[in-house]
C-alpha cells in the first residue's frame, strides 16, 4: 500500500512539472499602473494590478498592489487575496490565520516604557 501511495505522489509531482501557461495577459499604462493575469494547465490562476508612486529622489518611492491567486490541492481550491504597499504584504484566505487584530500594534511605540 505504501508503494502505491508513493507512486501516486510521484505521479502527481511529475504531472505538475509539465504544467504550462495557457493564458497570460499584462499591460503597463503611462501613469505607472499595470495589470497582469495568468492561468496554467494545472489550475493555478493569478491576477494582480498596481501602481508605482515614484519618490522625490532616484530609487525611492513605492508600489501599491493588490491581487488574488488560487490553486487546487487534494481536490479543494484555495484562494488568497492580497495587498502589498509600504506597510508590507497582507494575504487573506479562509485557510490562512487571521492576523488583522495585530496590525494595529505593528510600528506602535509606547513612550511609557
Amino acid at each position: 500500500m505504501k508503494t502505491v501511495v508513493l507512486l501516486c505522489l510521484v505521479a502527481v509531482a511529475a504531472a505538475d512539472q509539465y504544467a504550462r501557461i495557457v493564458n497570460y495577459q499584462s499591460g503597463i499604462d503611462e501613469d505607472g499602473s499595470y495589470d497582469a493575469e495568468y492561468e496554467t494547465t494545472n489550475g493555478i490562476r493569478a491576477k494582480e494590478d498596481g501602481i508605482s508612486y515614484p519618490g522625490n529622489l532616484p530609487n525611492t518611492g513605492n508600489y501599491v498592489m493588490s491581487g488574488t491567486y488560487s490553486y487546487t490541492w487534494e481536490g479543494k481550491t484555495y484562494t488568497v487575496t492580497w495587498t502589498a504597499d509600504e506597510n508590507g504584504f497582507h494575504p487573506e484566505g479562509d485557510h490562512l490565520p487571521d492576523f488583522s487584530h495585530t496590525r494595529e500594534h505593528i510600528g506602535f511605540v509606547d513612550d511609557h516604557l
